[in-house]
């Protein structure tokens, strides 16, 4: 490979053109952030990298590089790059590193097979058009085989859709990448649950349902994407309870309802979750007229860290399986 020098981020770096995310390198304890930068035998800084300390997953980082768009330039290519800087940052590290690649991003797909990335997990196309198909199965869904229906959260029980966050998330990642004590996850999502506030649900759009005076379901609206699109997340309790599937279908329902026609929302599910991938699957979703593009977290152990858990092959949907294969096998 040609010769690429890999060293830590100096200030001076700092506003390279076409490196708009490089930052310095630094090292504490808390929120621990190593920042390289990958140098050419002239001195021309190529690209950089970091892995960030996760507060919301503490056994894992998060990895994020850039490369200049011109790197191709002979004698370096993309991947000599790409693989220098990711290398660099696993002999740093304590803690394995996730990326998420898209699977129409050839380049990071290739980085993540040439290096022995393990596939965590996968998440399917999100983006639901609220049309008369949608609107439909709503209508179908809105109501739970005891009868309850699920209505708009306003703001009265943000406290509890809180820990109803907490408690689901806690669960939901408990199998394939543990999350933070319970009280931590609390304090770092709290200013999402004071209504009015930046990042917050949106209580017009998000819905709860009620069982026997207990919050036990709920379907939180986030504020919109920059093409409009609104992230919406779903939660129950017990996580995979008798009613979990019924619940969270009416909660979504109701959202879709309290939708207006012809906008998307982004409905959030993980194909290693069983009761997530059902539920979707029979949410209608065009066929061909969105994109579908498949998105994966992807773990780079490293020495002497915590083994990543691997998503099983039986959790892997016929859809995804050329994507999981080409996270392998590169492309």
């Amino acid at each position: 490979m040609p010769a690429v020098v890999v060293r830590p981020a100096a200030p001076d770096d700092v506003g390279t053109p076409g490196l708009l995310d490089l930052l310095p390198d630094r090292w504490r304890e808390g929120d621990n952030r190593r920042s390289l930068v990958a140098v050419s035998g002239d001195g021309r800084v190529l690209g950089h990298c970091r892995g960030i300390d996760n507060v919301f997953h503490p056994d894992s980082r998060v990895y994020v590089t850039e490369l200049l768009p011109d790197v191709e330039l002979a004698p370096l290519t993309w991947a000599d790059v790409a693989d220098a800087l990711l290398a660099a940052q696993r002999e740093v590290s304590t803690l394995p590193l996730h990326l998420k690649p898209d699977s129409d991003d050839d380049r990071l797909v290739g980085l993540c097979a040439r290096n022995g990335g393990v596939l965590v997990q996968l998440m399917p196309p999100w983006r639901y058009p609220v049309d008369a198909a949608l609107q439909a199965w709503a209508q179908d869904h809105r109501r739970t085989p005891d009868g309850l229906q699920a209505q708009v959260s306003g703001t009265d029980r943000t406290e509890e859709m809180l820990d109803l966050y907490v408690e689901h998330y806690t669960a939901q990642h408990a199998a394939w990448s543990p999350a933070a004590e319970p009280a931590v996850l609390r304090e770092e999502n709290a200013p999402d649950f004071v209504p009015g506030s930046s990042g917050s649900f949106d209580p017009r759009r998000s819905t709860i349902l009620v069982r026997d005076e207990e919050l036990v379901a709920q379907a939180l609206a986030w504020p919109p994407e920059p093409d409009g699109g609104v992230e919406i997340s779903l939660q129950c309790r017990p996580h995979d309870g008798p009613s979990a599937r019924t619940d969270m279908e009416s909660c979504l329902a109701a959202s879709i309802l309290a939708a207006p026609e012809g906008s998307t929302l982004l409905i959030d599910s993980h194909a290693g979750e069983a009761l997530e991938s059902a539920m979707l699957k029979d949410v209608p979703r065009p066929e061909g007229d969105l994109p579908d593009t498949w998105t994966a977290i992807v773990a780079f152990p490293v020495a002497d860290g915590p083994t990543p858990i691997s998503l099983s092959a039986g959790r892997v949907p016929a859809a995804a399986q050329p994507f999981a294969a080409a996270l392998h096998s590169g492309r």
